[in-house]
């Protein structure tokens, strides 16, 4: 018996829908069934992917027969053939020479900075004075992954270079899921303002590898120190160029959507007294015992006791997980548990959609930590899945958990942060990754 079921909204009506709220469209489309069809065009089929086995299928078992297509081809614009989007051979050289780079030594030594660029912003903030904490975030995690992966100071460029990383984001997110894609040469408004973003952040990368290649020594323990170390599929050492593309896609996909999760973190904490308070009693602990010992903890250890702080972040990657919504193409017929699926089809997987099954998580749309007590084996393997999965899931997560746990329970030792009144709910902006809509500004209030 098939598990696909056509979707009983017409073709136009889909679109139009999916065009103005794609987020309420996948929520709407859950209780239709475990594959939904679109009902588009018989050669280049459409399904909406509801169920985790199917799931499974697609990104693990039968991860080979399909491609990312139309959204790496518009990614590509911007970060080139990088991990993100190079496929089949080349992808898998990538992330074997790349995964050195997130071995545990790396991650214990980039916790260090971690802790240091949080407590540089922590020393910045003033009492009762509203921040753009969308901003604060992003400019962290900006100078954190320079640091940490190209062991570059960024200083008094954060606010350009995270300017420009948001107008490749936003030019981005515009095109892929547009009906009709311009070739990138048209000198349309947004294409000269998204090409003028892209000379933003090369020149800082750039001038990073000029330096690396100058004083090699000095970065052999970094990301770039590596790639200059990497050779590719023909024995060829990288040039510039391939560095550049590796660099970009670990600066846009390493930053900005650890920046929006937080983000949306805050938001839900201030929302949830008693989440916030648990995670501030849990820093209080921390800091109480190192008063007692006198010894201060190097960082990793620190994130190694923040089990409500990682479990809060782990929450909010459930209700806001920043790849919202995963594409592919298969490049041959294929049949998955039953079903025939004709070459060229498009699947659409939404883990924001799908993380909210109530039969699965229960009270799926409140914020709740403490439903990660029991890890998250207790649901099947891709009920939840914030990072992706198979061969092509993210390299750095476990980096991006440390990262966000070290700075969510860092900043709530030191501070609460409310929302300036007047900006309503915060609601969901599904670009690249899921922002908060026009941001948020929050003031921080000391704790005494």
């Amino acid at each position: 018996m098939t598990r696909i079921t056509d979707i009983p909204t017409s073709r136009t009506a889909n679109f139009i829908r999916f065009q103005r709220d794609p987020l309420g469209f996948l929520v709407d489309a859950l209780p239709l069934g475990d594959v939904v069809s679109l009902r588009t065009s018989s050669f280049r089929p459409t399904y909406i992917i509801n169920s985790p086995d199917f799931v499974q299928e697609i990104l693990v078992h039968q991860e080979q027969g399909f491609r990312k297509g139309r959204s790496s081809d518009v990614l590509r614009r911007t970060i080139g053939d990088g991990l993100l989007t190079s496929e089949n051979s080349v992808h898998r050289h990538q992330k074997k020479a790349l995964m050195p780079v997130f071995y545990k030594e790396r991650i214990m030594a980039y916790a260090e900075v971690v802790e240091e660029e949080t407590k540089k912003l922590a020393d910045s903030l003033e009492e009762g004075t509203p921040i753009p904490m969308h901003e604060a975030m992003m400019q962290l995690t900006l100078g954190i992954v320079a640091r940490s992966l190209f062991k570059t100071e960024l200083d008094s460029r954060k606010a350009e270079l995270a300017a420009a990383v948001d107008v490749t984001i936003r030019e981005t997110a515009g095109t892929i899921f547009s009906p009709l894609i311009l070739p990138f040469g048209i000198p349309t408004p947004g294409h000269v303002k998204h090409k003028r973003a892209i000379r933003t952040l090369e020149a800082m990368i750039y001038e990073a590898i000029a330096k690396a290649r100058a004083n090699p020594e000095h970065y052999s323990d970094s990301m770039l120190g590596l790639l200059l170390d990497t050779q590719d599929e023909s024995g060829q050492a990288l040039n510039d160029r391939e560095i550049r593309d590796q660099m970009m896609t670990m600066l846009l996909a390493g930053h900005e959507t650890t920046a929006n999760a937080l983000v949306w973190a805050w938001y839900c904490l201030e929302r949830t007294p008693d989440a916030a308070a648990r995670l501030r009693a849990e820093q209080d602990e921390l800091r109480e015992e190192e008063q007692r010992t006198g010894k201060s903890q190097p960082a990793y250890e620190k994130y190694r006791r923040m089990v409500y702080a990682k479990q809060a972040v782990q929450e909010t990657l459930r209700l806001y997980p920043p790849a919202w919504a995963i594409l592919r193409e298969s490049e041959r017929e294929l049949t998955m548990l039953g079903d025939r699926f004709p070459k060229n089809s498009s699947f659409l997987i939404s883990p924001y959609a799908i993380h909210r099954k109530e039969g699965v998580f229960g009270d799926a749309y409140a914020f709740r930590p403490e439903r990660f007590d029991e890890g998250v084996s207790q649901w099947a393997r891709f009920a939840y899945f914030p990072f992706g999965g198979g061969s092509r899931g993210c390299i750095g997560s476990q980096f991006a958990l440390l990262e966000a746990g070290l700075i969510l329970g860092s900043l709530a030792g030191r501070f609460e942060f409310s929302s300036v009144p007047g900006q309503g709910e915060g609601k969901p902006e599904p670009l690249v990754s899921l922002r908060v809509k026009n941001g948020r500004w929050m003031v921080p209030r000391r704790r005494r």
